[in-house]
């Protein structure tokens, strides 16, 4: 069960991968000689994969939270955009009128709407703000997640080349006729290097994109608290 879970979640990043080749899976067969520690660090890399993939959910809550509460404090600043718009087409009418005293009163209602619309603009760039950084959190999470899943593959890569090195001239010419060449050793297990460096490199992007939103939510809040 665990292994079609590992499998599942590499389907699903190679899918995020956009234009970084996955490499693909290394067959069963050449690990079927690794040693007890070799199959204790793999279950152990496992087990992280699995168990970061279900913080990454929770993760992915947060954000829906978060784009909620900006839409729902967005909706807000429209309605007293809305009511702002509403007494000046009141204004015009008390001018018309030359109602000095509905003037002066609504020039009051004016003036305290555009201080509920600096308000309410300051909080809703603060939420927007919070699910930048929300997002960039969860990027960085999944980030994680595929550096996770691209080291377990590296490390089933060099136990491969362990045991194809030691069938290294043993596939015979009638077997090279059948399509049965393996791998070449030597380079076997540079292919899952690659990717797994341009997994970190990818981290290291998404973090400093998240080190960047969180600091314009520092800057949100300052505004907000004006």
């Amino acid at each position: 069960m665990r292994s079609l879970i590992i499998v599942f979640i590499s389907v699903v990043f190679f899918s995020l991968a956009g234009c970084v080749t996955l490499p693909d899976p290394v067959p069963y067969a050449y690990l079927v000689e690794k040693t007890a520690e070799q199959g204790s660090a793999l279950e152990k890399q496992e087990n992280s994969i699995i168990a970061k993939n279900q913080e990454n959910r929770k993760l992915k809550d947060k954000v829906k939270d978060a784009d909620y509460k900006l839409k729902v404090d967005t909706g807000r600043l429209d309605i007293l955009k809305e009511e702002k718009k509403l007494l000046e087409e009141k204004q015009k009418q008390y001018q018309l009128e030359n109602d000095s005293e509905r003037i002066n009163e609504n020039a009051k209602q004016i003036s305290d709407k555009e201080g509920e619309i600096q308000m309410q603009s300051a909080r809703v760039e603060y939420y927007s703000a919070v699910l930048e950084h929300v997002k960039t959190q969860n990027e960085v999470a999944e980030a994680e997640l595929s550096v996770l899943v691209a080291e377990l593959n590296y490390q089933k890569s060099t136990i491969a080349k362990e045991y194809l090195m030691k069938r290294k001239g043993a596939v015979t010419a009638s077997d090279e006729k059948k399509g049965s060449t393996l791998p070449d050793p030597e380079k076997y297990e540079d292919k899952y290097q690659k990717y797994l460096d341009r997994q970190r490199e990818i981290l290291v992007a998404k973090k400093q994109a998240r080190d960047e939103a969180a600091m314009k939510v520092k800057i949100a809040e300052e505004k907000l608290k004006k």
